[in-house]
């Protein structure tokens, strides 16, 4: 499993530029990124070099931000590989996906309650669950 950091940031001008100047500061990088906003407040879930650090970072400078348990999966880049993905997850719920950009192939997050069984079905089914450390390069 990797470690997703989550920034809970008002929905104003220049919230998001804050995060990525702390974590600039601190010489961590963004692998992948989702934003998702509502009338009032945002959710900034991201992908880093180094999860916890991060988290002490933005939480020293002020900022609202958790870790999260997700799953990084890695699919090839033809089509119906995201079908056979999600194919083999039948069983269980994804709160949301998105997208991490790795070389030749693309490789999806999830966050999904049952992580230990998710984990297990997707090596049967012979998916490559990503270790942190690769996500995190």
């Amino acid at each position: 499993m990797v470690k997703q950091v989550t920034i809970f940031i008002a929905n104003k001008e220049g919230r998001i530029e804050k995060v990525t100047e702390v974590l600039k500061q601190n010489g961590i990088n963004i692998s992948s990124l989702s934003l998702a906003e509502s009338v009032d407040f945002g959710l900034l879930r991201l992908i880093v070099s180094d999860p916890e650090k991060a988290l002490s970072c933005l939480k020293d400078a002020g900022l609202s931000a958790k870790l999260s348990n997700v799953i990084a999966v890695r699919i090839s880049n033809d089509p119906g590989s995201l079908h056979d993905l999600l194919t083999a997850m039948k069983e269980f719920n994804i709160e949301y996906m998105y997208v991490l950009s790795t070389q030749d192939t693309a490789s999806m997050i999830m966050k999904i309650r049952d992580i230990e069984g998710a984990e297990k079905v997707l090596a049967d089914e012979g998916f490559t669950v990503l270790k942190p450390e690769e996500v995190y390069q």
